[in-house]
């Protein structure tokens, strides 16, 4: 489902979001939350990547997925937020960015990251 094909190194998710490969991104993590509801354990908030710019790098030796701000706004949006909230874990929170502080300033001037997004910024 990578661009590169590989775990490791620079790649997105194919497609583009509202696809069948976002769509099943997206329901990765909704089953990812049943199955942990499945032992009693509940999450408050999941991130919609870890590290996204990880994936921008080009020989990065650890599995990522990279996303631009754009990218993971509209995943959110067309994706990962229309399958939480058609979910049993409409509750849980979505956070962005999870990554550096030095990509605050360009994160934070994404046209349409707003509140009705109800996403979280977390930082290293």
């Amino acid at each position: 489902m990578k661009t590169n094909g590989a775990m490791t190194g620079r790649g997105t998710l194919k497609g583009s979001p509202g696809d069948k490969y976002h769509r099943t991104w997206a329901q990765y993590f909704i089953r990812f939350l049943d199955e942990y509801a499945r032992h009693n354990l509940t999450f408050w908030a999941v991130t919609a990547g870890n590290e996204p710019t990880a994936g921008e790098i080009v020989f990065y030796p650890f599995q990522c997925l990279g996303f631009s701000p754009e990218h993971q706004r509209d995943f959110i949006a067309r994706d990962l937020g229309p399958a939480l909230a058609n979910s049993s874990h409409r509750h849980v929170q979505l956070i962005i960015l999870d990554d550096q502080r030095v990509m605050l300033p360009y994160w934070g001037r994404t046209p349409g990251l707003h509140p009705c997004c109800r996403c979280l910024l977390f930082l290293h």
